[in-house]
């Protein structure tokens, strides 16, 4: 299947594609996260890697190449499923990236606070700095995505280069203590099994869908790129060996300078340049760079997510799944300035929602549980059509392939599964259980309903 004119501008190119699967992937969050596993960080790391990782990227560079049109898994699961499938999907993929994105405003306000010090942590606690910092961010985001993606790109691409000089550092740390014989640092690379439990597959399942998916996000863009058919799975061939490298080498050198049980899980970054230069002179200017890149980051993810959700429902509007004025794109830069309108206020919505449980542990978990719930649907359809559709069409899968999809399948399956499990102390896990499932089922629910809508009246 080729793609169509739909007026679209071809703004994509091969460097832009990889600048976002860096930005969309990489979190400074992750390398903290996996050092507290302590010596079996790099055994989970491979395990996430091989059983997911892989198959994803396998599945994403074979599909963006047969199928190289605008929506990405939203087109591959209704070509390989059905278009229920396809729409709820998309739809997974709504929810995974804005509930992802739920509490923006307190992350930003937290990291300037940081950087203020201890006359700064009136900020950390002031829900009127977040909400305005939160409209700040969708506003930024709307106008940008409006004018185009040859401007989206271009805070993409800051990004990623910023975050990667952040990793730069880390691993010069990393080097350094491996060259003076640090025996921390040489531990890091230790093959250790983790411990076979619950909590443990609980732990591999969120490494996995958290830090190591979205490499089907570019696809969504398929149309607006100067070379589809080629391109999509070009940037994921790149990225991928790049963003394991990252994470690995990240994970290592927080273990090389800091005791896994001492790490802060909010500013583990800071922390580690801190312990690595010194809190003086180039120490501190670092430390305090590295939180002001954590929250460029964070903006260039969000303006390059708000302009890929918007495409979402633009695809239905095409089919006719949801209103037309989805599709309506704007006459002088040929962006659907609505969907990105509409997506932006539902962003700037849950913010707001996501205040009152601003400082709460529990509503933290709550949201990042949504958000790796929304993902492990998505890989189980995108997975799944693998496995089981694409009945009518000359799509041709490998064994190696197969495999790989079913491993990424069942990795999916667990990771949806333990959505319903914390990792962090809340007051009832049973309760915790329960409002997760509501919440995911409650939003599933409400995608289906769209769906059957939209099909009534197409």
């Amino acid at each position: 299947m080729q793609p169509k004119n739909h007026g679209l501008t071809r703004e994509l190119t091969l460097r832009d594609l990889v600048m976002i699967q860096v930005i969309l992937i990489v979190s400074l969050t992750w390398p903290a996260y996996a050092a507290k596993q302590g010596a079996s960080q790099l055994t989970l790391w491979i395990l996430a890697i091989l059983l997911f990782y892989m198959p994803l990227a396998a599945v994403v560079m074979k599909l963006s190449r047969e199928i190289p049109i605008e929506g990405g898994a939203y087109q591959w699961v209704k070509e390989g499923i059905t278009p229920f499938a396809g729409f709820m999907a998309g739809w997974s993929v709504t929810i995974a990236v804005v509930a992802l994105y739920a509490a923006l405003g307190s992350t930003i306000a937290n990291g300037f606070a940081y950087v203020a010090g201890p006359q700064g942590a009136w900020m950390a606690a002031s829900n009127p700095l977040a909400l305005g910092l939160t409209a700040a961010v969708c506003l930024l985001a709307y106008l940008i995505n409006v004018r185009g993606l040859h401007l989206a790109k271009w805070f993409s691409g800051s990004g990623s280069i910023l975050l990667m000089s952040t990793f730069a550092a880390m691993l010069y740390l990393l080097v350094r203590a491996l060259g003076a014989n640090n025996s921390k640092a040489w531990s890091a690379f230790s093959v250790a099994l983790p411990s076979a439990s619950v909590v443990t597959l609980n732990v591999f399942t969120k490494m996995a869908m958290g830090a190591l998916s979205a490499f089907d996000q570019c696809s969504i863009f398929s149309e607006e790129c100067r070379k589809p058919e080629n391109d999509v799975a070009r940037s994921v061939g790149i990225a991928a060996p790049l963003i394991a490298l990252l994470y690995i080498s990240g994970t290592a050198a927080i273990i090389a300078y800091i005791d896994p049980a001492k790490i802060d899980m909010a500013a583990a970054v800071p922390q580690l340049l801190q312990a690595g230069f010194g809190s003086e002179g180039v120490g501190g200017m670092m430390t305090a760079a590295s939180v002001a890149i954590s929250i460029l980051a964070l903006l260039a993810a969000i303006v390059i997510s708000v302009g890929m959700l918007a495409r979402l429902p633009m695809v239905a509007g095409w089919d006719g799944f949801l209103p037309a004025w989805w599709s309506h794109l704007d006459p002088k830069h040929k962006t659907p300035a609505k969907a990105i309108a509409a997506v932006t206020v539902a962003l700037f919505l849950l913010g707001f929602v996501s205040l009152w449980g601003a400082g709460n542990d529990e509503a933290a978990q709550l949201a990042a549980a949504v958000s790796i719930g929304g993902f492990s649907m998505v890989y189980l359809l995108l997975f799944g059509s693998v496995l089981f559709g694409f009945r009518g069409r000359e799509v041709k899968w490998g064994t190696g392939l197969k495999l790989g999809a079913l491993a990424g399948f069942a990795v999916s399956a667990f990771a949806l599964g333990f959505t319903l499990v914390p990792l962090g102390d809340v007051p009832s896990p049973l309760w915790f259980g329960v409002k997760v499932a509501g919440v995911l089922g409650g939003l599933f629910g409400v995608g289906a309903a769209m769906w059957w809508s939209g099909a009534r009246r197409a």
